[in-house]
């Protein structure tokens, strides 16, 4: 099997890894990897930290270098679009017409970010931070003394925030929402996360609505509906993003909020996989199906999609984990804390921790915040402790307190 052709459309991170993990666990037919950006593999992640900051140049955030593709033997094609999937035949067909044979195809097509819609959108100075594009143009603006709007309270917006702050920018963060990363945590771990950032002097307001950005060729200010301005210099926004499942729609998969795939991460073709951004999974230990937007889950599963369409037959079912690291701090996060019903805080080290579990003691997420050293050992073991199904009693730990010794120990 593995001397078939496989293709894989989509060249973000997962699949990306899941070119070099098909190689390395043993696939000798021809790999192509089918990208619509000009550019080769990158790590996204770094675009809204280290570059923001000049510590790294997005040239730096390819994943590997230009060489790695031929002494691979890894087609790459950038800057080209896939017009349809023909299952029949099983081909690939690209929008200039070009037909590309597949034994085993991989749709990691990923995440297509939401555009602002307000009027001035298109003015000077105002950016999304998606591409390398994007992380150079937002670099090159953000100078000492500038005044830097975010819209939106998500992790790269708070992220790009730390980074403005660290430059010597005037920040407000801006989100329609009633507390930031709502997807993602509990309302008491965005409270905390919020007031590092306010005590570094960012202006943080939520349930806020937007009419309108103004300037005249570039932005000078952000418009309430209610009738406030801002003034501004620059313009950062994040208002989510949405999976791209136009092409597996049209090839008559199953979607749902991203493409639908069994335990083996692979469609109800059995010659057709998904994997990353896109990717809708039933999760056993969650009991639900989950479609994950986060470094870790694209490294995770490219590398378990790779073996199944070598035939290894691996059942992905991981506990979601991610990070960000803002100012001097990070935020670690495993498990999906939004389904606890009960916040239990405590500490380890210098980390604030935070356990998410339902009314019956069920241990569903953990989130920390803390300097790295002091975050990554008890994320660690929690995130283990979700796997294992842990349960705690809160007659005894209480709703304020916890002793979570134990759990920390495995």
């Amino acid at each position: 099997m593995n001397t078939q052709p496989a293709v894989i459309v989509g060249a973000g991170h997962s699949g990306a890894k899941a070119a070099a993990a098909l190689r390395k666990h043993g696939w000798t037919g021809d790999i192509t990897l089918v990208g619509d950006e000009p550019h080769a593999p990158y790590d996204r992640p770094p675009l809204s930290k280290a570059v923001l900051l000049g510590k790294k140049s997005s040239d730096q955030c390819a994943f590997f270098p230009n060489s790695w593709f031929d002494d691979n033997n890894i087609g790459l094609r950038l800057g080209t679009s896939v017009a349809r999937i023909d299952r029949q035949n099983k081909r690939v067909v690209l929008a200039d017409g070009e037909d590309v044979p597949y034994g085993k195809l991989l749709l990691a097509t990923g995440s297509a970010f939401n555009r602002l819609t307000l009027p001035g959108a298109e003015l000077d100075g105002v950016w999304p931070l998606r591409t390398p594009q994007h992380a150079d143009a937002i670099a090159r603006s953000l100078k000492t003394g500038l005044r830097v709007v975010v819209i939106g309270a998500g992790v790269i917006g708070l992220e790009v925030a730390a980074a403005a702050v660290e430059l010597g920018c005037d920040v407000h963060v801006l989100e329609i929402a009633p507390y930031a990363m709502g997807r993602s945590l509990p309302l008491a771990v965005s409270e905390a996360l919020v007031a590092e950032h306010r005590s570094r002097g960012v202006d943080v307001r939520f349930g806020v609505r937007l009419a309108s950005l103004e300037g005249k060729e570039a932005v000078s200010a952000v418009h309430f509906e209610g009738g406030e301005t801002i003034a501004c210099d620059v313009v950062v926004y994040g208002v989510g993003v949405r999976p791209r499942t136009e092409l597996a729609e049209a090839a008559g998969l199953a979607v749902d909020n991203g493409i639908v795939v069994n335990p083996l991460l692979q469609t109800e073709d059995p010659d057709i996989f998904a994997c990353g951004d896109v990717c809708r999974y039933k999760s056993r230990i969650f009991g639900s199906a989950l479609r994950l937007e986060n470094w870790r889950n694209a490294e995770d599963q490219a590398d378990t999609v790779a073996r199944n369409m070598l035939g290894q037959e691996k059942a992905f079912d991981e506990v979601p984990w991610f990070w960000s690291n803002q100012y001097d701090f990070a935020l670690q996060v495993a498990g999906l804390p939004t389904l606890g019903e009960i916040t239990i805080p405590a500490t380890s080290g210098a980390a604030r921790l935070f356990l998410s579990v339902t009314a019956d003691g069920a241990l569903r997420g953990a989130s920390a915040i803390g300097p790295v050293r002091d975050v990554a050992s008890p994320i660690r073991k929690l995130k283990a402790a979700i796997a294992r199904d842990e349960t705690l009693d809160i007659r005894t730990t209480g709703s304020s307190s916890a002793n979570v010794d134990a759990l920390l120990q495995n």
